[in-house]
């Protein structure tokens, strides 16, 4: 093999195993509070709790949907900030968020679309608020282990 080719596949692997190491790890830090702090730019952080600020609304916006019984409104309010809402998103972002926010992230997002099928489907206001129950739990675990910095 050539010298040229060895050096090729060794960029190539330290280049992968960086890339995988990253996917998983992230970029962040230990915080002060316990939770690990994501390190982004000000843009990503701004961008990521703008996104969270949407999804708080929405739980607002559903939570006052059941206390209207109205099925159709809680389905037309989740739909949009399920899996729908993470068209798009950054590559250099993902790459910077641990594993397991990534999991989280994806979690949140498929459980409006849950919610949203359920409510379409004629479950009952009890059935649906126990889903928002329960999905608020990944919620509050993901703003437990994280924050953000820069």
């Amino acid at each position: 093999m050539s010298r040229i080719a060895v050096v090729a596949l060794v960029v190539w692997a330290v280049t992968i195993s960086a890339a995988a190491y990253l996917f998983v790890n992230g970029y962040t830090a230990k915080g002060s509070d316990g939770r690990e702090v994501v390190l982004l730019t000000e843009a990503e952080r701004d961008g990521v709790l703008a996104e969270m600020r949407g999804l708080l609304q929405a739980t607002a916006d559903i939570t006052a949907a059941l206390a209207r019984n109205d099925n159709a409104a809680v389905a037309e309010i989740a739909r949009p900030v399920g899996t729908a809402a993470m068209a798009g998103e950054s590559p250099a972002l993902l790459a910077k968020l641990p594993l397991a926010f990534k999991e989280a992230g994806l979690k949140a997002h498929t459980g409006f679309d849950t919610l949203a099928n359920a409510a379409a489907g004629g479950a009952t206001t009890q059935e649906l608020t126990g889903m928002l129950a329960e999905h608020l739990l990944v919620c509050t675990g993901c703003h437990s282990a994280y924050r953000f910095g820069g």
